[in-house]
């Protein structure tokens, strides 16, 4: 009997670093649709989260011609498109993300803050200025960085708002409250004729986000690193179990919420049964 039963964890090993290898280095496009009265216009956006500087074949091509494909009218880039580590070099760590924004540069572009990037903001005696030099570069792109700023596209009513949170809402292994106050410190308030969407990275806030929004683009979670059967994500970025927003669309508190599942990995580069992801969201007046 433990003969077989080491044989059964051998094999699930086996299968668990196929599965990782092949799903690094592939990604699915998943579609979703919203509708609503706010809309002047329908408008379709690429979303693109948690890159972590990796690429689908020669300088990303695939992942450009799939973003192309889906004839986009903006593209959000929902943060840590990046991977902070310390003592990599200005090109490994920016290069790929930068060089994305170039090749789909005809597009408007808008930036979110994750939490590697805010990590490169905040530790600067270890990243010195890559933060700097990272949001020059994306603004020579022609790349709207929005840092607790909003613009507004007044073609589709659409207000875009970008979420920069403190690194304590990022703390491994804790449960971690966000005041009902914080939000509004941070952002402009809410137009309630325009169609909001908050860039928010980190997705557990969501009953908070949804007092400002209309739709929350978030990210982080990875699509829980390993996903089963009838369970979905396994682990979270914070190392909490099954999370409850591991990727995916999500209603609820007045508004909707899509999770990315990412497009990259870091430090492990572990991705069991859950292929990265473009995420294409369609919006429709109505």
């Amino acid at each position: 009997m433990l003969v077989w039963f080491i044989i059964f964890i051998i094999i699930c090993i086996f299968i668990a670093i196929i599965s990782s290898i092949a799903d690094n280095n592939r990604f699915i496009v998943s579609d979703h649709e919203l509708t609503s009265d706010k809309i002047k216009k329908d408008c379709t956006i690429a979303f693109l989260s948690d890159l972590h500087s990796n690429s689908f074949g020669k300088g990303n091509i695939k992942l450009i011609e799939a973003v192309k494909a889906s004839k986009p009218d903006i593209i959000i880039m929902g943060g840590d498109m990046v991977t902070s580590i310390a003592g990599e070099t200005e090109e490994k760590r920016m290069d790929i993300a930068v060089n994305l924004t170039k090749a789909l540069s005809d597009y408007r572009i808008y930036y979110g803050i994750g939490n590697h990037e805010y990590r490169m903001f905040l530790y600067r005696e270890d990243f010195e200025d890559n933060f700097d030099i990272l949001m020059r570069r994306l603004k020579e792109n022609g790349v709207h960085v929005l840092r607790n700023e909003k613009e507004h596209i007044d073609e589709f009513n659409i207000d875009i708002q970008g979420l920069e949170i403190e690194r304590r809402y990022y703390k491994r292994g804790i449960k971690v409250i966000m005041e009902d106050d914080y939000l509004t410190s941070l952002i402009d308030k809410p137009d309630p004729e325009s169609y909001k969407i908050l860039m928010a990275h980190n997705p557990e806030f969501f009953e908070q986000y949804a007092k400002v929004a209309d739709l929350v683009l978030s990210g982080h979670f990875h699509g829980g690193i390993v996903r089963l059967p009838f369970v979905g994500g396994v682990i979270s970025s914070r190392l909490s179990l099954f999370p409850k927003y591991d990727g995916g669309r999500y209603d609820g508190y007045g508004a909707a919420m899509i999770v990315s599942k990412g497009l990259g990995s870091h430090t492990i580069p572990l991705r069991v049964f859950n292929p990265c992801e473009l995420c294409v969201i369609k919006l429709k007046k109505i």
